[in-house]
């Protein structure tokens, strides 16, 4: 789904943004500041396929100095991995764990036709750690994150997409029983069996075919490690469902992948998982060193809010003071009165737009200001204000060079 901008995300958004970054900042991860740009040239075919993209036309890029092809907003984990690598960031000792927020595009189906989906999106990488214990930490910061939204009904899908070794296995086992009709899809799909296998079947449901799911494909390892992921969701009573036609996502294509939905509307996903310890050696990072990562998407969380329980989006601020105006003497001097107040903290709202002294009142009155300050002529020549009490509702004039004193004297009240 393409996310809607309006009003109500706009009340929401730095809530919810700010909520998201006090989770993961509780739970040890820290802002990377990774680079939104990236060489186009480090996408090369087995980049793109542990990245689970078709083709690097996919990626978003732009001609710089008619030389180098830069990307932008790289895709998955791309930004965080390199940064990591290209600062030598330390990861031996202990997992460095590490987010950043920022804008993700998206354009994986190659039709020239569509535009890019524009999605803000947190992501959030731990390099360093191997242990299945890492993968389910993920999923707890994910969705105690959610349940702090008032997200309910909660669902893990999670699925095992298996190393190399597996996936060639079963994608040999998909050839071998695909008629020939379907060579060239086949062929396109060779980095991702599970999705070949999902694509064979929503083409053709006749096909009288018998197909093992990955699963049975996963080496010893491999089962062990996803046995002992479900085992730590089971010890959090963490609602799963080994979903086994999960064929990952963007940024996502081997080991461990998980998806956490919300039953109240299950085709939204609102966090993606799992393991890049492939992608992140691919990329000149230390061979056993491991990299796990989510993506939170902050577009459909709050939609889903909007949705479920519009009451939860955050309300409007209420200000401390409006600034009232009239006449063009009296906005200069309501426009410095305006900075000496934010200058010291307060909330403040005007509509200089609005040139009745009376309609300016009545919005005053609707945005519910403890206090109102009123400028015209007179006042600015005697550099003086007019307040108004919203408790006492009496009007009274003083200096603007007491007007701050007088304001925290009257608010602290």
């Amino acid at each position: 789904k393409q996310p809607i901008i309006n009003s109500e995300f706009s009340n929401a958004w730095d809530r919810v943004v700010s909520d998201i970054r006090d989770t993961l900042k509780s739970t040890g991860y820290q802002n990377s500041g990774f680079a939104f740009i990236q060489e186009a040239s480090i996408f090369n075919t087995k980049i793109l396929n542990k990245l689970n993209i078709s083709a690097k036309e996919s990626l978003f890029t732009v001609q710089y100095k008619s030389k180098n092809t830069i990307v932008l907003g790289a895709p998955g984990p791309v930004g965080i991995l390199k940064a990591v690598i290209d600062n030598n960031m330390g990861y031996r000792d202990e997992p460095l764990k590490l987010f950043d927020y920022g804008v993700s595009i998206v354009d994986d189906d190659n039709n020239s036709s569509t535009t890019p989906k524009q999605f803000h999106v947190f992501k959030a990488e731990c390099v360093g750690d191997t242990n299945p214990v890492r993968d389910a930490e993920m999923i707890l910061t994910a969705y105690r994150m959610l349940e702090l939204q008032g997200i309910e009904n909660l669902v893990v899908n999670i699925n095992a997409l298996g190393g190399a070794d597996s996936r060639e296995k079963y994608y040999k086992e998909l050839v071998s029983k695909t008629p020939k009709r379907f060579k060239n899809l086949y062929q396109s799909l060779s980095y991702n069996p599970i999705q070949l296998y999902t694509e064979l079947m929503s083409v053709d449901t006749d096909i009288n075919i018998k197909i093992p799911q990955i699963v049975d494909y996963l080496s010893v390892e491999e089962n062990q490690y996803l046995k002992s992921v479900l085992e730590f969701l089971d010890t959090l009573d963490i609602q799963y469902n080994l979903d086994s036609s999960l064929s990952g996502s963007i940024g996502f294509n081997e080991g461990v992948y998980f998806e956490i939905i919300s039953t109240d509307d299950p085709e939204v996903v609102l966090v993606r998982g799992g393991r890049h310890n492939e992608l992140f050696e691919l990329l000149g990072g230390d061979k056993n060193a491991g990299a796990a990562g989510i993506e939170i998407y902050v577009d459909l969380l709050i939609q889903l809010i909007q949705k479920l329980e519009p009451q939860k989006l955050a309300p409007t601020i209420k200000p401390d003071v409006f600034v009232a105006s009239i006449g063009l003497e009296g906005q200069k001097s309501a426009l410095k009165i305006l900075s000496l107040i934010q200058k010291h903290g307060l909330e403040v709202k005007e509509n200089f737009g609005i040139k009745s002294l009376k309609n300016q009142l009545s919005k005053a009155k609707k945005s519910d200001a403890e206090i109102t300050l009123i400028i015209g002529r007179k006042e600015a020549v005697d550099g003086t204000v007019i307040l108004r009490d919203k408790e006492s509702e009496n009007q009274e004039i003083i200096p603007i060079d007491k007007l701050i004193s007088i304001l925290s004297k009257k608010l602290s009240k």
